[in-house]
């Protein structure tokens, strides 16, 4: 039966790995992005169909709850699911910190400026792009978490570390995590700022201290700090419970 606990990690791996090139490339480009999305939560359904073969071997291992056995409120059970702990962290965040750059942008209507204008279109326009680029960069953060976990086959790996692809000689801390996940943001946001720049989706005001040409520093900090951050307020709020 081992050789279908394979079978699932590959199923899984194979369609992350694919999906998060679709997310990689639709960055600018939502419904490519909620493709990648999809194709991500595909895999780990895929993956599951497995289960009852392994559950009859006696090698399956149910997951885990996250919260007091004692709580059944679903609500707050829900809320308490360190995905959505994530996304939720991570929108407030990220929102207050682009909300905090716009003196840094100008243009960010496809080359239109529009900073200074006192009108309800432009205001509107202006909450409208500010909350999607946070909720983009929220789930940035989860889909980093997903590949993670994928890496280090443990749900929880920002409390507890995990095995690197299950190879027990390789088990890891959380600061392991913490680095490889920022790693991916980065290298998201890297792309996505390069690719924005060349399509002139915006352009950078003087006061933007810049790493190239191309590159901001305040959005490569925002998102060096963001991931860590966020995952630690979900540390702090989300305990790993008995299995079951």
């Amino acid at each position: 039966m081992k050789p279908l606990i394979v079978l699932r990690a590959a199923i899984r791996t194979l369609f992350a790995l694919y999906g998060s090139f679709l997310v990689l490339t639709g960055l600018a480009h939502l419904p490519r992005l909620f493709l990648g999305i999809a194709v991500i939560l595909a895999g780990i359904a895929l993956g599951s169909l497995v289960n009852p073969a392994l559950k009859k071997a006696g090698l399956y291992t149910p997951p885990r709850t996250i919260v007091d056995p004692t709580v059944r409120n679903p609500v707050l059970r829900l809320l308490l699911q360190p995905e959505v702990l994530i996304v939720i962290f991570g929108f407030f965040f990220n929102f207050f910190w682009e909300v905090s750059q716009i003196p840094m942008y100008t243009g960010i209507n496809r080359g239109v400026p529009y900073f200074g204008e006192n009108t309800v279109e432009m205001k509107l326009f202006f909450v409208e792009t500010f909350w999607r680029a946070a909720f983009l960069d929220a789930l940035l953060v989860v889909g980093a978490y997903l590949l993670t976990m994928i890496v280090l086959r443990n749900r929880f790996w920002f409390s507890e570390g995990g095995t690197v692809f299950g190879i027990r000689r390789l088990t890891v801390k959380p600061w392991v995590g913490f680095v490889i996940a920022t790693a991916i943001c980065l290298a998201f946001l890297t792309y996505l700022e390069i690719r924005a720049y060349d399509q002139n989706l915006w352009e950078y005001t003087h006061l933007m201290p810049l790493i190239t040409a191309k590159i901001g520093l305040t959005p490569i900090g925002g998102l060096l700090v963001s991931p860590t951050l966020v995952y630690l307020l979900t540390r702090r709020v989300c305990r790993p419970g008995p299995r079951g």
